[in-house]
């Protein structure tokens, strides 16, 4: 029986196959990994760090740790370390396989992750603790003793083996301060178990153990290891293993993929920047020829950066994208350098025009900080001699987000 397909559905029918026919992915869930099966994650971390990628910093926590397999008793660990340079995928990996070192020796090691990624109070990372060293998803309900918790987790750890190695994710995120955290870890609950403890923190922060109590420096005892952002070699042997897993490898310009890795090495060295950048080339790729090549990397690295900023000013608070529409009002009239006091002006008008009541100046400058502060403009101060300072201040968004921007009273 022959089909008669109207216009519109021969449309459909022939967009559909073109862009079938453009389709570079394979298997997308590779370029996600919160997409993928645990079995799946794991094999593809197994098979990066087979490429010898961080080997300098996997050398320096093994070192660490190598005196449990001589039945001594190695320090605490800080390892600091940027965004996305993978301080915890590395610390996973090298704890799963030093266990089974480890076991051929007929020691007991253990490790269990804790993950604090989300702010906690100290109730809070007990809970996550508790949670974590019970293999359970049971959540302790608020109003329980503190050392009701602090029972439950010594509890747990007596029944663990000849080690325990706590691997304690973004440990910075225990506010107001995380000395009760510390301090029971790390002082009083190993005077009340057998096993042995070892404390690994992670942090993105530099200076955050200067916030510490001075004796809880003494008492940990702590090595400090430095995890640094990914290179660009490092960075082209992911993007070449995510790749091969998820694209048609005969469609993709290998020099895509270095240029991919360089942008990302070049801005901060995040492997998930480097993949995020891929996934938005490929589907320019998808969009325009069905190839990925240099000319879709950089149009992508483009509308990632603009996309980000857009996402930003969607967020803003109402009276924040007032006082930024009204500097890009002045700057788009011809201006290249405008003061607080122009813009505020130009703010005062919009507000009235939107039904909105003005802010005080002081205020207003208050907000013009966070905008430079986001990198939304430039501002910055300078002397008037006996008459003050103020602030000039100049664009730094691209034209198309200020047309989004300027063309509706709504955000972008």
């Amino acid at each position: 029986m022959n089909l008669i397909l109207d216009s519109t559905e021969i449309l459909i029918e022939s967009l559909h196959a073109a862009r079938k026919d453009r389709t570079i992915l394979i298997r997308p869930d590779f370029l996600d990994d919160e997409k993928l099966p645990e079995e799946e994650r794991i094999a593809v971390l197994n098979q990066i760090f087979n490429q010898k990628i961080r080997q300098k910093q996997l050398s320096r926590i093994i070192a660490h740790l190598t005196p449990v397999l001589d039945r001594s008793h190695p320090p605490s660990a800080l390892i600091y370390g940027p965004t996305g340079s993978g301080k915890t995928v590395s610390l996973i990996h090298v704890l799963s396989k030093f266990s089974e070192a480890a076991a051929r020796r007929g020691i007991g090691f253990k490790y269990v992750y804790i993950d604090l990624t989300s702010p906690k109070t100290y109730f809070g990372a007990l809970n996550e603790a508790a949670i974590a060293l019970n293999e359970s998803n049971r959540r302790y309900r608020k109003g329980i003793p503190v050392e009701y918790m602090q029972a439950k987790i010594k509890d747990a750890i007596k029944k663990s083996s000849d080690y325990l190695c706590l691997l304690i994710d973004e440990v910075d995120n225990i506010r107001p301060n995380p000395d009760g955290f510390l301090t029971f870890f790390g002082k009083t609950l190993p005077r009340k178990v057998d096993c042995r403890l070892i404390l690994i923190m992670l942090t993105n922060r530099l200076d955050w153990e200067k916030t510490l109590d001075p004796r809880i420096l003494s008492f940990l005892k702590k090595s400090d290891i430095i995890f640094e952002p990914y290179d660009a070699l490092d960075l082209l042997e992911i993007l070449k293993l995510r790749a091969k897993k998820a694209l048609k490898t005969d469609k993709i310009d290998p020099a895509a993929l270095n240029k991919i890795a360089a942008y990302a090495s070049r801005e901060t060295g995040d492997a998930r920047k480097a993949v995020e950048l891929l996934t938005k080339a490929v589907q320019v790729a998808e969009d325009s020829s069905g190839y990925l090549g240099l000319d879709e990397v950089d149009i992508a690295e483009h509308r990632l950066e603009v996309d980000k900023t857009i996402e930003l000013i969607q967020v803003l608070a109402v009276q924040q994208r007032l006082a930024l529409q009204a500097c890009y009002c002045l700057l788009r009239n011809g201006s290249i350098k405008i003061t607080t006091g122009q813009s505020y002006e130009t703010y005062r008008s919009l507000c009235e025009i939107q039904n909105y009541r003005p802010l005080t100046q002081r205020r207003f400058c208050d907000m013009i900080s966070f905008l430079d502060l986001y990198g939304l403009i430039n501002a910055r101060v300078v002397s008037m001699g006996r008459y003050g300072k103020t602030r000039e201040i100049m664009g730094a968004l691209p034209n198309q987000v200020i047309d989004r921007l300027l063309s509706t009273g709504r955000s972008p």
